[in-house]
């Protein structure tokens, strides 16, 4: 890695408009010695995100790529991750969505050094703020795994789920994306945990004790919130990632299939709670023919 190696910044937008300013905001304040290309993805927003990343293009001293998808493709079960590596130049990808922000400018100049330093470790990532999505105070530490350096084995990474990492914490390598097998693309239900779990095969994750993204928790209109509102979306998303879980078991070595098999453990019995306790048995019946199917 040189100085001179590009990092992409990946900006998910969907109606955010009342947090996309303080998050472009510190992608601007970054103090980095390489160059930064901001990609932004916009899944159709209805309010009036369009208007403030285009002002943002238009003054910022980075490169800006905007994608504007015409029709949200989220809902339609197509991934937008073709879309956004087809503009990302960049050796390196770093990911804030619109809702996320970053608090430290000097954040992807030690994930930078930290990757430089271990040429075999293709992602790293560090803990953030928790943050309350009205008025942004501070609740707590998100994915705080102790005030050093730490090299994260992959096992640990597919066992962590997806709360192990947080999305605006995430510098990955190119490479990854390279790799992905053709599932990714076919929209998992969460991509940001499979990018961990991919990206920590080679060498595992490194973690840096710096605090320096903020996640925000609890806008009701946001994507994690409204999946837990009716029981048959929560149940869905459920199946849909333990799917996923098993065509992951498929592809990672087989040193880390007992991993994968943990995760898919608990998240059968996540599900299988959720089916008891609202009388919904049928779901688990479409878990065993999962098990069946990939077996």
């Amino acid at each position: 890695m040189t100085a001179t190696q590009t990092v992409s910044v990946v900006v998910l937008v969907y109606n955010h408009e009342n947090y996309l300013g303080k998050a472009l905001s510190g992608i601007e304040a970054q103090q980095l010695n390489r160059p930064i290309e901001i990609v932004i993805h916009d899944d159709a927003s209805t309010d009036g995100s369009e208007a403030i990343y285009r002002q943002f293009a238009a003054t910022s001293r980075h490169t800006v790529k905007i994608i504007c998808q015409p029709q949200n493709i989220y809902s339609r079960q197509i991934s937008m991750w073709p879309y956004i590596m087809a503009e990302c130049s960049g050796e390196l990808v770093a990911i804030c969505e619109g809702d996320d922000f970053w608090t430290s400018p000097d954040k992807l100049a030690m994930q930078c050094n930290g990757l430089e330093l271990l040429p075999h470790v293709d992602l790293c990532f560090h803990r953030a703020t928790r943050v309350r999505w009205n008025d942004d105070q501070v609740t707590g530490n998100y994915a705080d795994h102790g005030d050093e350096p730490r090299l994260f084995a992959p096992g640990q990474v597919i066992e962590g789920d997806g709360g192990f990492m947080p999305t605006p914490a995430l510098l990955v390598r190119r490479s990854v994306f390279d790799r992905m097998p053709d599932w990714f693309f076919q929209r998992p239900p969460v991509t940001d945990y499979f990018i961990q779990a991919l990206g920590s095969l080679r060498g595992g994750a490194l973690y840096l004790p710096l605090l320096g993204a903020a996640y925000r928790e609890g806008d009701p209109t946001a994507w994690n919130q409204r999946v837990r509102v009716d029981l048959s979306t929560t149940n869905q998303f459920e199946l849909d990632f333990i799917e996923h879980l098993f065509y992951l078991r498929g592809t990672v070595p087989a040193e880390f299939a007992g991993n994968v098999d943990h995760i898919i453990h608990a998240h059968y019995i996540k599900l299988c709670h959720m089916c008891f306790v609202h009388r919904r048995m049928e779901d688990v019946d479409k878990v065993a023919r999962l098990i069946e199917r990939f077996s």
